[in-house]
């Protein structure tokens, strides 16, 4: 695993929460976290993949299964999510045939600053 990932699963597994076909999670990406390396060194900005990363392995926890990304439906990041920022990812869960549908907002203070949906797939071995 990552050193990327290992951080990412560490921040999810601590906060994650489920409500009314809700996941949830809080997090705080701090100086530290190793997603902002090379992402505007001066100006440490959260790389979109990241978020969408989170929303997989969000997913992947609370299932206790591993999937895949199969497709990006959208990706609209409205505010940039500097280091030290406290971050809500709330994501609807549906599914259609075999594929899982994940509709994710992130939120800061209370702001949405990006809205992703995803299609995922389970891995098979």
């Amino acid at each position: 695993m990552s050193l990327v990932n290992k951080q990412i699963t560490d921040l999810v597994k601590n906060n994650l929460e489920y409500h009314d076909k809700t996941l949830c999670t809080k997090i705080k990406f701090d100086k530290s976290f190793v997603g902002f390396s090379g992402h505007f060194p001066d100006n440490p900005v959260l790389p979109g993949v990241i978020m969408i990363k989170v929303m997989t392995v969000m997913y992947e926890l609370f299932k206790e299964k591993k999937y895949r990304l199969a497709q990006i439906k959208q990706a609209k990041f409205i505010e940039p999510i500097l280091n030290d920022a406290i971050v809500n990812f709330f994501i609807t869960i549906n599914s259609e045939n075999d594929n899982i549908i994940l509709q994710g907002k992130i939120l800061k203070s209370e702001k949405i600053v990006s809205k992703i949906s995803l299609v995922l797939q389970e891995k098979l071995l």
